[in-house]
């Protein structure tokens, strides 16, 4: 297989910016194989690791069948000629930033691209797409569905023009509950057209997909060589310059402790810190900023997540340019971003998946010639993912270090967090938030929940947290708390019940939104339980029928979802995850 860009049979005015602008003398395994395919009218099912040159795998391609036609007819400006899907706004910008290397200021392909994202309204995007015009669309899947359902101009002229159709990272796509959205993105498209589906790992819901979105593909399974030969053929690639490693800490109080000292310790590196859910990413970014900036004052510290929509491009874009410091997310950030030079991806918490493990490994150590470290922190009872990992051909090894857990610093940070929590309510439901859907994703969306989950320390997990107080959920019915002792006071517990109270006291209480400082809608219980004329026992006894009802639903919400009779986005809306 050659890896040089001359036996390509594209357009000269491509290699030409291959070469000069993007500085790549050579093409990767993936784009010598991909390309000569999609330009000669083939549909393409591509699976390769992170890294491995997928974006130009396609946009070359892209640009050539178009530039090709042009040359036979004209091309309008709202001609849309090829549209590339992408699960996120992160990973659609840097798609879309690579395409401008090629269509911007140059004479020789005289293409429109248009960014279709998340931040702006659709009126906005329509009459962008009007004025400006596009030949060229990179999308999410919603705004996708937007335009082709509000703008009858845009709808025709893909049916009409579209000759491309491309789903990168199709498979976290799938995964991220877009199947609806991506089967009426399918039904406005024209059945001639060329498809490539891109991804890194292959699932059954991504094999359906194929059969059903493509014309006879050709499968491309570009894979890394093993330095252990006795790997089997079901082991998951990691990048070649990549070490994992983990450490063991003997309790969940010390984990940000010890992140904040390994940041101390290593004040010039970059981290991408992973966790669970947005509302422990929204919980922890406070001790942990104040830990680190305490001693580096200068030291960036962002967060992002999917909740933070309008802003999440621009704090991306702050990390992305910085040199050195932090960034707290959850998965939103695991699946094709580039970021130069990650030196540490963080495990929080355990990922739910060995996929996942390695596609948030990959966002370090994935550039050609780069090293990079990943940390899984782990407590005695998540041993068994390592072991699952290594049976997955993942070699996860001990972290050789000599940083201990400073345990005035695990004492300090605590003790800061439970401060904050007494004093305000809305960061005491923020920790409260962020324990719920910490302990739900464990016990439900994890690959070794029926396992891990049994063996959790709960008294730990909320002593970690900071918790004046463990809530009632139905995860935590009839089961043992664990051996530690969770550490309260009557003052805490006090502090608890008061914040309870205003919220049940809560104004506007017919309105069925999550509320910022609430756990979850207490729109229907507020009502009843300030239109009842009942006093003293009876009304308490009231209030505890209706958080058993309440606890009831909720315990019936976790079955359906195991069951698969929910999504988990319906799942997470009624939890207000």
């Amino acid at each position: 297989m050659s890896l040089s860009w001359s036996t390509l049979n594209v357009h000269k005015c491509i290699i030409k910016v291959v070469k000069k602008s993007l500085k790549f003398a050579h093409m990767t395994a993936v784009q010598s194989a991909v390309i000569p395919l999609f330009v000669s009218n083939k549909d393409c099912a591509v699976e390769a690791v992170t890294g491995s040159g997928k974006t130009l795998a396609f946009v070359i391609p892209i640009i050539d069948i178009l530039l090709k036609k042009s040359s036979n007819e004209s091309i309008k400006k709202t001609d849309v000629g090829a549209i590339v899907v992408s699960p996120t706004r992160e990973l659609a910008q840097q798609i879309y930033e690579v395409l401008n290397q090629f269509i911007v200021d140059n004479k020789n392909i005289p293409l429109k691209g248009l960014l279709l994202i998340g931040g702006t309204s659709v009126g906005q995007d329509i009459d962008r797409y009007k004025t400006i015009g596009a030949n060229i669309v990179v999308s999410t899947p919603g705004r996708l569905c937007d335009m082709f359902e509000k703008c009858d101009l845009f709808a025709s002229r893909v049916r009409q023009c579209l000759e491309v159709f491309v789903l990168d990272e199709a498979d976290l796509i799938l995964s991220m509950g877009f199947e609806t959205a991506l089967n009426n993105i399918l039904s406005y498209l024209p059945k001639q057209r060329r498809t490539g589906l891109f991804s890194a790992t292959q699932t059954k819901k991504l094999d359906q997909l194929i059969r059903a979105g493509l014309r006879n593909p050709v499968k491309v399974e570009i894979k890394e060589k093993y330095t252990d030969q006795s790997a089997s053929g079901d082991c998951l690639q990691m990048p070649q310059l990549l070490h994992n490693h983990y450490v063991c800490l003997d309790s969940c109080e010390e984990k940000l402790a010890f992140v904040i000292s390994l940041v101390r310790q290593q004040p010039n590196a970059k981290y991408l810190v992973f966790m669970s859910t947005c509302a422990q990413v929204n919980y922890f970014s406070n001790p942990i900023t104040k830990f680190i900036q305490k001693v580096i004052k200068q030291f960036v510290i962002l967060k992002l997540h999917r909740k933070l929509k309008k802003s999440r491009q621009k704090i991306f874009d702050e990390f992305r340019k910085c040199k050195s410091g932090l960034l707290l997310c959850t998965d939103v950030m695991s699946r094709g971003v580039d970021i130069p030079q990650v030196d540490w991806v963080i495990h929080l918490d355990l990922p739910n998946t060995i996929e996942d493990y390695v596609h948030r490994c990959g966002r370090s150590g994935h550039q050609v010639g780069v090293t990079g470290n990943t940390l899984v922190i782990v407590l005695p009872t998540e041993m068994e993912f390592l072991e699952l990992c290594e049976s997955k051909g993942v070699d996860v090894k001990q972290l050789q270090t000599n940083l201990n857990v400073d345990k005035n610093l695990k004492n300090n940070v605590i003790e800061f967090m439970k401060k904050e929590s007494r004093k305000h309510k809305t960061y005491y439901e923020l920790g409260m938030q962020a324990f719920v859907s910490f302990i739900r994703t464990y016990s439900s969306k994890h690959c070794m929940s029926t396992i891990l989950y049994k063996k959790l320390d709960i008294n730990d997990i909320a002593n970690g947290y900071a918790l004046l107080k463990v809530p009632a959920m139905p995860e935590l019915r009839h089961r043992p708390r664990g051996s530690s002792m969770f550490k309260t006071s009557p003052d805490d517990i006090r502090i608890a019940k008061n914040f309870k109270q205003q919220n049940f006291l809560a104004k506007d209480p017919n309105k069925e939104k999550f509320d910022k400082n609430r756990l979850k809608p207490v729109s229907k219980n507020a009502e009843l339980i300030k239109k009842t004329k009942l006093k003293g026992k009876r009304k308490k006894e009231f209030i505890n029928d209706l958080d058993i009802q309440e606890l009831a639903e909720d315990a019936k919400m976790v079955k359906k979802l195991k069951k698969g009779l929910i999504s988990s986005q319906q799942f997470d809306e009624h939890f207000g995850l």
